[in-house]
C-alpha cells in the first residue's frame, strides 16, 4: 500500500504537496539512519570493545552519528528533487552538496586521526597526548580549510604566499607561546618527564605530571591543588624526577635510642614493625625487606634510620606516620628508651659558700 494513498493530493497546493513529499523522504532516511545506529553500528561497536585490536576501536569511535546524520543528508538531497526549485539554484545547490560532503567527511576523518595520533602518543610519548591531538586537529583545519576554498572557487596560491609573510609576522608576535610549545614538544621527545610521574623544580614547586599541553605542564599536588608551570620554565628548570628509571624510592625514618640499649633487639624489634607497616600501608615494595642501619653516637642517643621502600611517593607520608606511632608503643613495651636531650655541665674552680 502506498504511504500517501491516504492523502488526498488535490485538496493541497502544489507547494505544500511538494514540501510533503520531501519532508517525509527526509523522515523516511532519517529514521532508517536511526535504525542502522542503534542496531548495526552498535552491533559493531560492541564486537569491537570484545577485541584486542585498537584500531577498530578507534574506527568505531570515529564513525559515531555518522549512519543517523549521514541519512539524514541524503534525505534532504534525494528530497530537493520533489521541490520546485528554479533550475537557476542547480549550481548553488550542487556546491552546497559538495561543502556539505567535505565538511561531514573532514569531522570523520579528524575524529579518526585524533584517535590514531592519541593511541601511538600514549605508547610513544605518554605525556603528548592532548598536545598531539592539537597538532593533529590545526593541520586538518588548515588543509580543510584550503580545500574548502579551492572547491569554491577561490585560488589557494595567493593564499599560500599570504600565509607564509603572515606566518613571520605572527612567530614575532607569539614568541612566548612558541617557545611554550616547542619547548613542551622538546620535554616530550626527551622522554625525561612523563604522565604520573613525581617531580620536584629547582624553584620549589613539586607534584605528579597530569598533563603536558601546548603551553603549559600540570602538576598535581599531594595536597590536590594543581601548579600550572609553562613549558619553557620546565624545560629550563632543574628537575628532580623522582619516578624516572624506577618507579619505587627509599623511605627514612631517623630515630634515637638510650646508650645502655641492647642494639640487636632495638634492631629485631624496629624491623618487625617495619615489617607490619609495609603490609599495612599501600604502595610499599613488598619484596624489600625493611633496613636498621646505625650511623651517629649523638649528644644523648645513639642514632639509626629505619629504611623501607615505596612505589607510591604519597604513601611515603602515611608510611612514616604509623611507624613513628608503632615504635613508640613497642618501645614502651619492650622497655626500649628514647632519651631525652641530655647536658653534662662541668664547673670549675671551688663553688662559692652558701
Amino acid at each position: 500500500m502506498n504511504i500517501f494513498s491516504a492523502i488526498d493530493f488535490s485538496a493541497i497546493s502544489g507547494t505544500s504537496r511538494a514540501l510533503l513529499v520531501a519532508g517525509g523522504i527526509i523522515l523516511g532516511f532519517s529514521l532508517l539512519g536511526f535504525v542502522i545506529e542503534r542496531i548495526i553500528v552498535a552491533s559493531l561497536r560492541r564486537f569491537a570493545a570484545s577485541t584486542n585490536f585498537k584500531l577498530d576501536d578507534i574506527v568505531m569511535s570515529s564513525l559515531r552519528g555518522v549512519a543517523r546524520w549521514g541519512f539524514f543528508l541524503l534525505g534532504i538531497f534525494a528530497g530537493l528533487p520533489a521541490l520546485p526549485i528554479p533550475v537557476s539554484f542547480s549550481d548553488e545547490i550542487t556546491l552546497a552538496g559538495r561543502l556539505t560532503v567535505l565538511v561531514f567527511s573532514l569531522i570523520v576523518l579528524g575524529r579518526f586521526a585524533n584517535g590514531i595520533a592519541a593511541h601511538y602518543a600514549n605508547r610513544l610519548f605518554p605525556s603528548s597526548v592532548s598536545l598531539t591531538k592539537i597538532i593533529v586537529n590545526v593541520v586538518l583545519m588548515t588543509i580543510g580549510v584550503l580545500i574548502i576554498f579551492q572547491t569554491i572557487g577561490i585560488k589557494i596560491t595567493p593564499i599560500l604566499g599570504a600565509l607564509g609573510v603572515g606566518g613571520l609576522a605572527v612567530a614575532l608576535a607569539l614568541q612566548d607561546t612558541l617557545a611554550n610549545f616547542f619547548s613542551g614538544m622538546q620535554v616530550m621527545a626527551s622522554k625525561q618527564i612523563n604522565l604520573g610521574d613525581y617531580v620536584q623544580l629547582d624553584s620549589g614547586q613539586e607534584g605528579f605530571v597530569s598533563d603536558i599541553s601546548w603551553r603549559a605542564a600540570t602538576l598535581k599536588m599531594l595536597n590536590n591543588n594543581v601548579v600550572v608551570v609553562p613549558n619553557t620554565k620546565l624545560a629550563q628548570s632543574i628537575v628532580t624526577n623522582f619516578s624516572l628509571e624506577e618507579r619505587d624510592f627509599a623511605v627514612r625514618v631517623t630515630i634515637g635510642v638510650a646508650y645502655d640499649s641492647d642494639l640487636e633487639k632495638v634492631e629485631r624489634v624496629t624491623i618487625e614493625e617495619a615489617r607490619k607497616i609495609a603490609e599495612k600501608i599501600e604502595g610499599a615494595a613488598k619484596t624489600f625487606e625493611p633496613l636498621v642501619r646505625y650511623h651517629t653516637f649523638g649528644d644523648s642517643s645513639i642514632q639509626f634510620n629505619v629504611i623501607m621502600r615505596y612505589e607510591d611517593f604519597g604513601a611515603q607520608f602515611l608510611a612514616q606516620h604509623e611507624l613513628v606511632k608503632a615504635l613508640h608503643k613497642r618501645y614502651q613495651q619492650e622497655g626500649i628508651e628514647i632519651p631525652f636531650p641530655i647536658r653534662t655541665v662541668l664547673v670549675r674552680g671551688e663553688m662559692p659558700a652558701g
